[in-house]
């Protein structure tokens, strides 16, 4: 009998780790679809790098631009659930997402939110990046620390 409750504990402990795995996923299919949601809002840029920062939170990082085409003049929207993966004034521009060792200033990159996509050189390379809502403490904190919009 002690043989079969110390199985019966085993079935209980697995079934508990599925149901926190289900549960995990729902809730990142939720987040994802939100995220999703928030960049389907056409903005769309070009420009050159001027600079930019790393931090040590996986590459993650600040792309000052000078920007050569946009359609808005604009975009600086606040958002509850983290900060938007882009900011715009005018032709300056930045951009807030993982930062490749091979970046370098002069780069040009062109940002089509309706796909989430960052092009990197995109006349002679295949270069691309994601974008997403940025909802990572450290990594908005990073964004607060280097941004040139204060």
């Amino acid at each position: 009998m002690l043989k079969y409750l110390k199985y019966l504990w085993y079935i209980i402990l697995l079934g508990f780790f599925v149901a926190i795995i289900i549960y995990y996923n729902k809730s990142s299919d939720i987040a994802t679809k939100q995220s999703v949601q928030y960049l389907r809002n056409n903005v769309e840029f070009e420009g050159y790098v001027t600079g930019f920062e790393q931090s040590d939170n996986h590459a993650f990082g600040v792309i000052h631009l000078k920007l050569t085409k946009s359609n808005t003049q604009e975009f600086n929207k606040v958002i509850k659930e983290g900060i938007y993966p882009y900011r715009i004034k005018g032709d300056i521009a930045e951009l807030y997402c993982t930062v490749s060792v091979d970046r370098k200033k002069g780069d040009i990159v062109k940002l089509v939110s309706e796909e989430q996509i960052v092009y990197y050189n995109p006349q002679n390379s295949k270069e691309e990046g994601s974008i997403f809502i940025i909802t990572d403490p450290y990594n908005i904190d990073f964004v607060k620390e280097h941004t040139v919009f204060k």
